[in-house]
C-alpha cells in the first residue's frame, strides 16, 4: 500500500490506554505465569496429551501422508472441558454443547473486568464494545460427526457467539462481533477495537482472541500444508527454522481513552499510538508473504502514530519458524525501520538497535489468538522494561539481512534501555496466511499522576471490606486468599483494598464484612471467618431474593465512617439490602488494587456422546434407533399419585439439567434451578406427551409466576384428577 496525497495529512488519533490484560495460555493462567514463561525462556510445547486423543493412531513421520500428520506437538491449555455452568447462568445441557473457545474466553474476560475493577455497580460501563479473533470452529464439527450414528445434538462453534456471549452476560452495549482474517485475527480485532473507541461507538472496548486444538484433523490440515515443525519446535529466526508448533490460548485486553484512564485513576499498561491493517495483495501464491505490503503497513502505523521509525526499540514480530518466511518478514522490518544512509527516509538516522522477537518459540503459534499473544508479551516487556529471549535461536538464519545493524535478537533477558525520560516504544505484527496484516505501536506510560491523596491509607477511622461469591465454599476460599496477599509485605492500604472491593467488585448473593481500621485487623477477621470463629466485628450472610421479601429495594446510603453506623449498614448488606458505599469516598478515589480472582467452581462439560459412549440423551433430542419405534398402546388407568408425578418431574429436569437428582430441590423455582425460557417450554411439552393432558394454566405459571417443580407437580395433579393418562409411557428416545 502507497498512501496516497489523501493520506499525508493526518490527525493526531486519540491515544488508547490499555487498562488491563488477561489470558490463559500454555503453562500459565495470569501474566505472572506467562512473564515467567518469557524472561526464563521456557518452551511449552509438548506432546498431544492423552486426554486430547492417541496421537499414535493419527501420526506418521513421512509427509504427505492422508489424513496423518508428521507432527505430534502442540502448547497446550489445561482443562478446556471445565467451566462454572451455574456462575455463568448456563444450563448444564447449554454449556456441553457451547464451544469451549466460548467459555473459555468469557472466563478470560469476567477475570479481566474483576481484576481491573469494572464488575461493580458503580464502574460498570454499558458503553463496552466486544471484538475477539479466532479461526476454527471444530467444536461444531465434532458434534456433527456423531450425527451417523444417531447422536443429534445442536453444539454451535459460529463465531459471533464469543463476542455477543459477553456482550448478554456482561450487559455491554456497544459494538459486539467476531474477526476472521486467519492468524491476523486477533491483532485486527484490536485495531477495530480501538477504531470504535475513536469513532465514539463505544467509551471502552474489550479485544482478544481464542484458539483451541480439539481434534486431530487440525494437525493434519497443517501437515498437508507442510506448516508443522518436524521436531516440534518453533526455531523463529534461526538458521534451522522448518516449520511451527500449533498452540492454544485465549487472550483479552481492556482498552480506553488515555485521558479517561488518567482521570479514573486505572492502571495504565500501555498506550496504543496507532495501527493500520492491510492486504497483501496479489502474488507469487495464496500464503506466500509479500514484504513490500508488510513494510507499507508498518510505516503507515508508525506515521499514524506521529514518530520515527528510529525511536521503535522492540519488534515482535509474527515469526512462525520458516526457513522463508522470517527473512522476508525482516526485510519488511528492514525498509519500514532502517533509514538510508542519507538519514531521508523515514525520518533521520538513529542509533538506537531495535529488538525482535517472537512469542511463537515460547508456546507455539496461537494462529488465531496469535497477535493477542504477542500484544500481550508486548505489555509484559513494558511493564517489566525488559526485553525476553528468543527461544531455540542458535545461529541466525543467513538469509535474514543483519548488516544494517539496526535489529538483534537477544538469547538471553535483556534491560530495556531508554533515554532519561523517553518512553520505550514497540510494534506488533500479525499476518494472515491468505495476506491479511495488522500492525500496532504501543509506547510505554510514563505514569505521573500524585498518588498522594488517592492513596492515604488508614486514618484511624472505621471502614469495612467486603466480600462475596455465588456459594459459601467460594466465600471461604476468596477470604482466605485475599488473607494470604493481606500477609504479604506489599499488600494494598487499608483505603485502597475496602474502596475496590465495595464499589469496583460485583456483589453476589453470599457475603462477608470485616470492621476495621487497619489491613491487620482486616486479615485478623478473613482469618476468623476461614477458622469458623465467631467474633464481633465480622458478619456474614445470604442475601435473600427481594422477591421473597428479604432485603430492602431502596439503598441504604452510608453517611459516616462510625462504627455503630457501619456495623448496622454491614449486617444489612450480608442479608441482601442495597448499601450505597460511594459516600465513604469523598476525595480523590485510591488507585485500583488488584485482588485474587473468584475461584470458579468448575466441572467437566463436553458432547456426550464423545465422553460416554451410550448417554443420556436431552429429552429435546430425538435418538434414531436401529429399530423402528414402537408405541405401546396406552389403557388408561387412574390418575397418578402426587410422589409419582414429581418422581417423573424430577426425572425430567435431571435429564434437561444434567445434574444428579440429589440436587434438584423440588420446592426452588424453577428459573433458580437452572431452566431458561426455552428449556422451560420443552419441559412443559414433554409433560403434555407424557400425560396427554391440558398444561396451558401451568404454562402461563411456568414462564410468570417463579413457579417450582413442586408448584408443576400441582398442576399436573389438578388437570389429571379428573382425567385419564397413559398407562405406559414411551420412552424419551422414541417421541
Amino acid at each position: 500500500m502507497t498512501p496516497g496525497p489523501e493520506s499525508e495529512h493526518v490527525e493526531s488519533p486519540l491515544d488508547i490506554a490499555v487498562v488491563g490484560v488477561g489470558g490463559y495460555y500454555p503453562g500459565s493462567t495470569d501474566m505472572a505465569g506467562l512473564w515467567e514463561t518469557l524472561r526464563t525462556g521456557a518452551d511449552r510445547v509438548v506432546e498431544i496429551p492423552e486426554e486430547r486423543w492417541d496421537w499414535r493412531t493419527h501420526h506418521d513421520e513421512r509427509r504427505g501422508c492422508d489424513q496423518k500428520s508428521y507432527g505430534k506437538w502442540g502448547a497446550f491449555l489445561d482443562d478446556v472441558a471445565g467451566f462454572d455452568a451455574a456462575f455463568f447462568d448456563v444450563l448444564p445441557s447449554d454449556a456441553e454443547i457451547m464451544d469451549p473457545q466460548e467459555r473459555l474466553f468469557l472466563e478470560v474476560v469476567w477475570s479481566l473486568l474483576e481484576e481491573t475493577g469494572y464488575l461493580g455497580t458503580a464502574s460498570h460501563e454499558r458503553s463496552t464494545g466486544v471484538f475477539v479473533g479466532l479461526m476454527y470452529e471444530t467444536y461444531g464439527r465434532i458434534a456433527a460427526t456423531g450425527w451417523n450414528t444417531g447422536q443429534l445434538t445442536s453444539a454451535d462453534s459460529t463465531a459471533w457467539r464469543l463476542a455477543n456471549m459477553v456482550s448478554y452476560h456482561c450487559d455491554f452495549q456497544g459494538p459486539s462481533y467476531a474477526v476472521g482474517s486467519a492468524c491476523s485475527s486477533s491483532l485486527t480485532a484490536v485495531h477495530l477495537a480501538c477504531q470504535s473507541i475513536r469513532n465514539g461507538e463505544c467509551r471502552m472496548a474489550i479485544a482478544g482472541g481464542a484458539n483451541l486444538i480439539l481434534h486431530p484433523a487440525h494437525l493434519a490440515g497443517l501437515a498437508s500444508r507442510s506448516m508443522l515443525s518436524p521436531e516440534g519446535r518453533c526455531r523463529a529466526f534461526d538458521a534451522g527454522a522448518n516449520g511451527f508448533v500449533p498452540g492454544e490460548g485465549v487472550g483479552a485486553v481492556l482498552l480506553k481513552p488515555l485521558a479517561d484512564a488518567e482521570a479514573d485513576n486505572d492502571e495504565i499498561w500501555g498506550v496504543i499510538k496507532a495501527s493500520f491493517v492491510n492486504s497483501a495483495g496479489r502474488r507469487s501464491g495464496f500464503t506466500v508473504p509479500n514484504p513490500t505490503a508488510q513494510a507499507d503497513l508498518i510505516t503507515e502505523a508508525i506515521r499514524r502514530a506521529g514518530m520515527a521509525p528510529q525511536s521503535i526499540g522492540y519488534i515482535e514480530a509474527h515469526g512462525t519458524g520458516t526457513k522463508l518466511g522470517d527473512p522476508l518478514e525482516t526485510a519488511g522490518l528492514n525498509a519500514a525501520l532502517t533509514p538510508r544512509a542519507d538519514g531521508t527516509e523515514n525520518g533521520t538516522a538513529g542509533r538506537l538497535r531495535c529488538a525482535v522477537g517472537s512469542v511463537k518459540a515460547n508456546i507455539g503459534h496461537l494462529e488465531g489468538a496469535a497477535g493477542i499473544a504477542g500484544l500481550t508479551k508486548l505489555l509484559l516487556q513494558l511493564r517489566h522494561r525488559q526485553i525476553a529471549p528468543c527461544v531455540h535461536l542458535d545461529k541466525v538464519n543467513p538469509m535474514i539481512d543483519t548488516e544494517s545493524g539496526r535489529f538483534y535478537f537477544p538469547t538471553e533477558l535483556t534491560e530495556w534501555i531508554s533515554e532519561p525520560g523517553t518512553p520505550r516504544r514497540g510494534g506488533v505484527s500479525s499476518f494472515g496466511s491468505g495476506g491479511a496484516g495488522a500492525h500496532v505501536i504501543v509506547e510505554e506510560y510514563l505514569d505521573e499522576r500524585p498518588r498522594s491523596g488517592a492513596t492515604a491509607d488508614a486514618d484511624g477511622k472505621e471502614d469495612v471490606f467486603l466480600l462475596s461469591a455465588r456459594t459459601l465454599p467460594q466465600l471461604r476460599i476468596i477470604a482466605e486468599r485475599t488473607a494470604e496477599l493481606l500477609a504479604r509485605a506489599d499488600a494494598p492500604g487499608l483505603r485502597a483494598l475496602t474502596y475496590m472491593a465495595a464499589l469496583r467488585r460485583k456483589e453476589m448473593p453470599v457475603r462477608l464484612a470485616v470492621l476495621a481500621r487497619s489491613t491487620e485487623e482486616v486479615l485478623a477477621g478473613l482469618r476468623s471467618f476461614v477458622r469458623g470463629d465467631d467474633v464481633p466485628r465480622v458478619c456474614h450472610g445470604t442475601a435473600v431474593p427481594h422477591h421473597a421479601d428479604g432485603g430492602n429495594a431502596e439503598p441504604v446510603v452510608a453517611q459516616t465512617r462510625e462504627y455503630r453506623e457501619l456495623a448496622h449498614l454491614a449486617r444489612l448488606w450480608t442479608q441482601g439490602s442495597v448499601v450505597g458505599w460511594s459516600p465513604l469516598w469523598p476525595g480523590p478515589r485510591p488507585f485500583p488494587v488488584t485482588l485474587p480472582r473468584y475461584p470458579f467452581e468448575k466441572k467437566r462439560y463436553w458432547l456426550p456422546f464423545a465422553q460416554d459412549p451410550d448417554p443420556v440423551p436431552s429429552p429435546s433430542v430425538t435418538v434414531a434407533s436401529g429399530a423402528a419405534p414402537s408405541y405401546r398402546a396406552p389403557t388408561e388407568e387412574p390418575a397418578p399419585s402426587r410422589l409419582a408425578i414429581e418422581r417423573e418431574l424430577r426425572g425430567l429436569a435431571t435429564r434437561f439439567l444434567r445434574v444428579p437428582e440429589r440436587e434438584i430441590d423440588v420446592d426452588v423455582d424453577l428459573v433458580t434451578l437452572g431452566f431458561d425460557s426455552i428449556s422451560l417450554v420443552q419441559l412443559v411439552g414433554d409433560l403434555l406427551d407424557t400425560y396427554e393432558i391440558d398444561l396451558d394454566e401451568a404454562v402461563d405459571a411456568v414462564l410468570s409466576d417463579h413457579l417450582s417443580l413442586a408448584g408443576l407437580a400441582d398442576h399436573v395433579e389438578r388437570a389429571t384428577a379428573a382425567g385419564h393418562v397413559p398407562a405406559t409411557t414411551p420412552e424419551l428416545g422414541e417421541r
